[in-house]
């Protein structure tokens, strides 16, 4: 019988150690995953009629909407925010509104042209390079902001928002938009 009850208290004690080691490898996996996906990436796209490469800056946050921005073929600079996968739908006659900080709200490209929209996501044009250059307060408000939110209509009337940090941002955008790109503000600058 004691025995018994050593083997027992040996089969316990791995047991506990097993367990502990588990719940530690969990609670050090679980945030290390939330903040991988809550920081801003580089990706490329290919496309795959003409295998042009974009480069593209990128953040998914916790809620699973996504923020990217890209410059095109054309040297354009393009935003694109897309809703997570779920049931709801944008209401595509309403651009999503978008806020860095507590600067001014926006819902429309630079030039005050409209915002491209989808039932699944919304794309704006932030900037056109010129020379290597960029006049883009949008752009600057992305490299330089803390956090930016976005508030939207769904197709079905209600209001969704959502934000983004920006933290890290302005390495992976130069990285996606160009290294050398001179991104400003005001014109002649």
């Amino acid at each position: 019988m004691f025995v018994i009850s050593i083997i027992l208290a040996n089969i316990i004690d791995k047991m506990k150690r097993k367990l502990t080691l588990f719940l530690f490898l969990l609670t050090v996996s679980v945030p290390i995953q939330l903040l991988a996906q809550n920081q801003w990436n580089v990706m490329s796209h290919t496309d795959t009629d003409s295998g042009v490469q974009t480069r593209v800056a990128t953040i998914e946050n916790e809620e699973g909407y996504k923020l990217e921005i890209y410059r095109d073929a054309n040297d354009v600079v393009r935003s694109r925010f897309s809703i997570r996968n779920s049931y709801d739908l944008i209401a595509v006659k309403q651009c999503p509104t978008s806020q860095v900080d507590e600067r001014v709200l926006s819902n429309r490209s630079i030039n005050d042209a409209p915002c491209i929209s989808q039932p699944r996501w919304a794309e704006y044009v932030i900037g056109y390079i010129t020379d290597g250059r960029v006049l883009s307060l949008p752009l600057h408000n992305l490299m330089n902001g803390n956090v930016i939110y976005y508030r939207f209509l769904l197709k079905n009337g209600s209001y969704g928002e959502t934000s983004f940090s920006l933290s890290g941002s302005k390495d992976v955008l130069n990285t996606a938009l160009g290294k050398d790109l001179v991104v400003t503000t005001k014109p002649g600058q």
